[in-house]
């Protein structure tokens, strides 16, 4: 499935896009019907198409509803892998925002590539990966205005289903657009005012990519939510903790002030970024609040 427009869908049926609408049975039921989703077609005599199944998923990735303290929005379907975009500049470079979209796609067991785009407008883009080569990402560096990048991560998406994700007004529109033409999705600016991008993509779509695969472009976000992590899920998505955590003096130390702690040895040696722990503790604060029962610190 590749969109959902109020209560139709567009469907990709041997190379040609159908319209489709959901059977009653499935209507009725709780499943979702999600971008990426297999889905089994019916054809009518008067040419209506319904959907009539929904095909076992390898993935689904999942996130917090944006606003909500409960809920979890189910996003995209059997997906191979999440690009994480962010900018160099016009927005500038968020960690702790792009940390956030990586913990998110590492707890639905999904590969994360870094891309930092709009490369051309800072003199050392290369500072801002070097903590995502360390833990082990792959990074690329792209400018759409200086065609910088783009052969490498035309080869990053090509037969592969991926997911582009990050921040508002990085560049993933207009990166989707330089590498597929005929895409033409909507772009827009960053504002002078508040330094942040405007939203273009306004709903999850997938778009067949003509080197093969299946690329979806996301809507920008502002914040991304963690409600659902757990305290290991978190430290999963940090990577480069992997060698240290052994070594602590304490076997359930959190990291946090805890004496005898290799991983905060290591950042005091420079070989963990400190960027990348100060955005483990905030998440694992987010995490530990998020599980806290409704009535917790209420009086009784």
């Amino acid at each position: 499935m590749l969109a959902k427009t109020g209560g139709r869908y567009r469907v990709l049926s041997s190379g040609v896009t159908l319209e489709a609408t959901l059977r009653g049975r499935l209507k009725r039921g709780q499943e979702q019907v999600l971008v990426g989703d297999r889905v089994t077609l019916r054809s009518h005599t008067d040419a209506a198409v319904t959907i009539e199944a929904v095909e076992e998923r390898k993935s689904v990735l999942r996130r917090r509803t944006p606003g909500r303290r409960h809920g979890v929005r189910l996003v995209a379907a059997n997906l191979d892998q999440v690009a994480v975009v962010g900018a160099a500049r016009q927005p500038d470079w968020a960690p702790q925002l792009m940390d956030r979209f990586i913990a998110v796609a590492a707890a639905n067991d999904l590969p994360v590539a870094v891309v930092i785009n709009k490369c051309d407008l800072l003199e050392d883009p290369a500072a801002l990966g070097r903590a995502y080569e360390r833990a082990g990402y792959e990074v690329l560096y792209t400018s759409v205005p200086a065609g910088a990048g783009l052969g490498e991560l035309r080869d990053l998406l090509a037969g592969r289903s991926s997911l582009f994700t990050g921040p508002t007004g990085v560049g993933k529109s207009s990166l989707l657009n330089a590498l597929q033409p005929g895409l033409r999705l909507r772009t827009g600016v960053v504002s002078r005012r508040s330094h942040s991008g405007r939203h273009t993509t306004v709903a999850a779509e997938m778009y067949p990519f003509a080197h093969g695969g299946f690329v979806v472009d996301t809507p920008g976000l502002r914040d991304i939510g963690l409600w659902g992590l757990e305290r290991a899920e978190v430290e999963a998505a940090f990577r480069e903790f992997r060698a240290y955590v052994g070594y602590c003096k304490f076997d359930d130390c959190r990291h946090l002030h805890e004496p005898g702690c290799a991983v905060r040895a290591a950042t005091e040696r420079g070989e963990i970024v400190a960027s990348r722990l100060d955005s483990y503790r905030r998440m694992l604060q987010e995490a530990h609040t998020a599980a806290r029962p409704w009535y917790a610190g209420r009086d009784r």
